[in-house]
């Protein structure tokens, strides 16, 4: 017989109960997201910090004993994710009443500053800028053909004028991600860098940075080195100390993860400079 509203086949059957507990579980999703927000609010009025040691596992560990064994790791995997996007939600609610600052991202040129610090000034809905394209727009031309023209002394010159006049008249809260060379720049003073706002260093592996940076093209401080390579190895040995030395907080990529992941772990980070632990 063919499938009617009155007759559906065994699958159209199945999709329909399957249908039916997605009607059931969004509302409830949502509601739970709602209730972590008023959770944050909480613990905010608390100053106490997001997540709880051994909190998840005691969820995890009563959700797995709750649902039948050959859903358990199903089950378990489901409410690991829901956790963190509702630990994610709780730190967006606190950094947006208690941040305050720019969040500045420094670190070694192609570590991924600017794709990470555009998604994370989309979750705290606050504007994104780096100072190269700032520099750029200054000078009429991009920053490789600047420093190419000019020389690195008068480059460093032209950078710090663009920052200065950035910080005089940047809104706060906002995001920004410095070039590479902005922290170890010498016409730029400590002080500074502390009116760009909350410095964070995304301390990643230099082969990952120069995986990137080979793909779209050496620039030319490196395009003349015989060993680019070896010389990129170099200019960051000589700046990781003075990225740390600026940081007010340290970002640990030892791995590429997605971008999500990425800014889960600097919420973690940036929540531990506005809660008292």
């Amino acid at each position: 017989m063919p499938n009617t509203p009155d007759n559906p086949s065994p699958l159209d059957a199945h999709r329909a109960e399957i249908d039916a507990a997605d009607a059931t579980l969004l509302p409830a999703f949502i509601r739970r997201m709602e209730a972590a927000v008023r959770i944050a609010d909480c613990k905010l009025a608390a100053d106490m910090p997001v997540s709880r040691p051994g909190r998840e596992h005691v969820i995890l560990d009563r959700i797995r004993a709750s649902v039948p064994p050959e859903f358990a790791d199903d089950a378990v995997r489901l409410y690991r994710t829901i956790l963190a996007i509702s630990c994610s939600r709780q730190r967006i609610r606190i950094l947006n009443a208690r941040l305050g600052r720019r969040v500045v991202l420094c670190g070694v040129k192609h570590c991924g500053k600017t794709c990470l610090g555009n998604a994370l000034a989309k979750t705290l809905g606050v504007p994104f800028f780096d100072t190269d394209a700032l520099l750029e727009a200054d000078a009429g031309k991009p920053v490789r053909a600047l420093y190419k023209e000019v020389g690195e002394a008068r480059f460093r010159e032209l950078e710090a004028e663009t920052i200065r006049k950035f910080i005089a008249g940047a809104p706060v809260p906002a995001v920004v991600a410095l070039g590479g060379g902005v922290v170890s720049n010498p016409c730029l003073t400590p002080d500074d860098l502390h009116a760009l706002g909350l410095i964070v260093w995304m301390d990643v592996p230099v082969p990952t940075a120069f995986e990137r940076m080979a793909r779209e093209g050496l620039p030319p401080f490196l395009a003349d080195k015989p060993d680019p390579s070896v010389e990129f190895n170099r200019i960051c040995a000589v700046r990781r100390p003075v990225f740390r030395a600026a940081a007010d907080a340290v970002l640990e990529l030892p791995e590429v993860l997605p971008v999500e992941e990425a800014v889960d772990r600097l919420l973690i980070v940036l929540e531990s400079k506005v809660i008292s632990q």
